[in-house]
């Protein structure tokens, strides 16, 4: 058998010709290490054959034997092919049948051993094996090869389950030893098995493996792959940092007892233990000769604004120019306002500049930005765009994070000198997709909201009691209360969703005595701004709005949100809706509606949000629940895709690779990685973490 390297390309393995290569270079496969990589999403117990003789219908089967008789029909009307297998193993025989199948007749011979698996089916009062799972045994091959536990792959690309069984048993046979990239003495505490001795366990484990640690993926060859590719992940992560660390900046801001009394002064408020927190870890990385780069994550209504706006007063009050990012114009005006309310007394204007503005503005606020008149600069896209400049650039923050690509980020950062930068996030997440999808950033996190906020009362709604939500809505607007009422799409699809437009005439007509408006991502900006406008001032008492409103909207009037097909959305987003309410002094409400197709599941999810008003928490079942490739809100944008690892069932080993990475990093810096290390890390996760080639 002709030897393969771990390395080699996909073309190496026999069977595989450059057609199905470059299917599978579609799918990142490459090289015979990433079809290893590739693990079984399921394993199937095969490890205890039964004698044929004691084969009972609707009792699985394991068997092996030989075969004695085949024969090929095809019938008349549909042209059918009928393919009867009679398989003897000497305790008796039994007769396998496949459909339409009719190929395999050149394999299926008289005197061929066959391994098969499936469940036997009365037919007549005979016991028959209908489209068994099957492998052959060729002459000189042990039988115990196709037993034991058959591991179950997805398909990929042009490799069916089987023919990826094929192919990683051919690969496995033919692997060639390699030296493990990973220094024994970094492995030692965690007495993991070598990646080769790892590989073969996946693909095939030994028949005393225990049933549940497959089925969770907690073996230890399981988790040595796991740590892996979580550490050769954070590893790029920790190069990644400790490169913006070896950057410089003329020298850090200063920040003393008398700046930090101004800024108290302004408050018309005494911050919280997490806000003075938060602030005092934000002035340590001012005063620092490096970059700040931190994730700011909280809870809607734990006070972000305020801690960034403390920030960017401090760089102002150091002769730098700071610029915060929002995703919408209407963030971007909200943001403009509550920032102009707070810092007007220290003497500073606050700039808005969004691609909304009249050209004449749009002009000036340009020219104010360049020549460095403007210290404060509120923006949406239209900051990082080629025809503003900062005349000293030196805070970037990004509110609501998620809602802009990397490159946007790197734009406006490249617009000044190494800036600080602090990306801030109302969407909790939980702790293991911070490390993984920002974990080159310090984090800090706003875990307690500001005296006074009153809890929302959440409650699930099935689908048959939407009257008596409706007659809820009654009572509220009989109470003088403000309603959100949201819906998934603005047009009539193919899901058959609600749309929006559809809600504001329900609305209008249900509820005539209260004036109704409709707000949405398609409507003009000016529109849109009009409704919102007439919502906060009373004139519209229900708000028809689609996941416009997800952010940026603050209504303290507003007491009562209605989700229509709740069940459509991720908790995440969920939590972020709710959150458009309880601003005030007013007992609020959020009614979670579910669609007619909500299942046992889909409302389990749901009830989270009746139990815990806490956005992390609701984050963390999230993930348990669903995920994190469907997490709503977090997911989409940064989170990279691990093959051998996962985040729910590993996360303790998430934690352990995190540490490890930094303080290899740490200790030695980027010259004492070990090179093998680093070409791994490269070869991995290079496009994403963006590291230099190795020299």
């Amino acid at each position: 058998m002709s030897r393969v390297g771990i390395d080699d390309p996909i073309t190496a393995l026999r069977g595989i010709g450059p057609r199905w290569a470059a299917e599978l270079a579609g799918k990142g496969v490459f090289s015979v290490g990433d079809l290893l990589a590739c693990l079984p999403f399921r394993y199937e117990d095969r490890r205890r054959p039964r004698p044929l003789a004691e084969a009972r219908a609707g009792e699985e089967l394991t068997a092996f034997g030989q075969i004695l008789s085949a024969r090929l029909i095809r019938t008349r009307g549909r042209g059918m092919e009928i393919l009867t297998v009679l398989l003897d193993d000497g305790t008796g025989a039994l007769p396998l049948v496949f459909f339409n199948r009719g190929y395999l007749a050149q394999w299926m011979t008289p005197g061929t051993r066959l391994v098969v698996h499936g469940t036997p089916r009365l037919t007549g009062r005979k016991a028959e094996l209908h489209s068994p799972d099957f492998d052959l045994v060729r002459a000189g091959e042990d039988p115990a090869e196709a037993l034991g536990w058959l591991p179950v792959y997805e398909k990929l690309g042009p490799l069916t389950p089987k023919r990826m069984r094929a192919a990683i048993r051919t690969a496995l046979a033919g692997l060639d030893e390699a030296p493990d990239p990973f220094p024994p003495a970094l492995l030692a505490p965690y007495r993991f098995p070598g990646r080769l001795e790892a590989l073969r366990a996946v693909h095939r484990p030994p028949p005393e493996t225990d049933a549940a640690e497959l089925a969770e993926s907690r073996t230890p060859a399981h988790r040595r792959l796991a740590f892996e590719e979580f550490f050769l992940l954070e590893l790029g992560l920790a190069l990644r940092r400790f490169r913006r660390r070896a950057e410089r900046r003329s020298g850090g801001y200063a920040i003393d007892d008398a700046l930090r009394a101004r800024l108290a002064a302004l408050l018309p408020f005494e911050l919280t233990l997490a806000q003075r927190r938060v602030v005092a870890e934000i002035e340590e990385d001012l005063r620092a000769p490096w970059p700040m780069n931190r994730l700011l994550m909280g809870d809607v209504g734990s006070g972000k604004t305020v801690v960034a706006a403390l920030a960017m007063l401090a760089a102002a009050e150091n002769g730098w120019q700071a610029a915060l990012m929002a995703p919408t114009e209407i963030l971007a005006q909200q943001h403009a306002a509550s920032l102009q309310r707070l810092l007007l007394p220290a003497g500073q204007r606050v700039e808005l500049l969004t691609a909304g503005l009249p050209a004449p503005l749009q002009r000036e606020a340009r020219e104010r930005i360049a020549s460095g008149r403007s210290r404060i600069v509120v923006g949406t896209h239209a900051l990082f765009s080629e025809s503003t400049a900062f005349a000293r650039l030196g805070l970037v923050v990004i509110d609501e994070q998620h809602r802009f690509g990397v490159e946007q980020r790197a734009d406006l950062a490249a617009k000044g000198t190494h800036p600080d930068t602090l990306v801030m996030s109302a969407t909790p997440i939980p702790r293991t997709l911070a490390m993984v999808t920002y974990g080159d950033l310090d984090v800090s996190i706003l875990d307690e909201k500001p005296p006074g906020r009153r809890p929302i009362r959440t409650v699930v709604r099935l689908h048959d009691q939407r009257d008596g939500v409706m007659d809820g809505v009654r009572r509220a607007l009989a109470e003088h209360r403000r309603i959100f009422v949201v819906r998934p799409a603005v047009e009539e699809g193919s899901t058959g969703l609600k749309a929006a437009e559809e809600g504001l005439r329900e609305y209008a007509a249900r509820f005539p005595e209260a004036p109704v408006a409709l707000v949405h991502g398609r409507m003009k900006p000016a529109e849109r701004q009009r409704n919102l406008e007439r919502f906060a001032a009373g004139e519209v008492r229900i708000l028809v709005a689609t996941t416009v409103i997800e952010v940026g909207i603050d209504v303290r009037e507003a007491s009562v949100i209605v989700v229509e097909d709740a069940d459509r959305f991720g908790l995440a987003q969920l939590h972020q809706l709710r959150g458009r309410v309880g601003r005030g002094d007013i007992k609020s409400y959020c009614v979670l509606l579910a669609s007619g197709e909500a299942g046992p599941e889909a409302l389990a999810r749901l009830k989270v949000l009746e139990e815990t008003d806490d956005g992390f928490q609701v984050a963390e079942q999230d993930l348990r629940m669903r995920g994190p490739g469907e997490l709503a809100g977090t997911a989409q944008s940064g989170l990279p895709s691990f093959r051998m690892a996962d985040l729910v069932r590993h996360q303790d080993l998430l934690l352990a690779a995190r540490e490890a990475a930094f303080r290899l990093v740490d200790e030695r810096g980027e010259a004492g990685v070990p090179r093998a290390l680093h070409e791994e890390a490269l070869r991995r996760h290079g496009d994403r973490l963006r590291l230099a080639e190795v020299g």
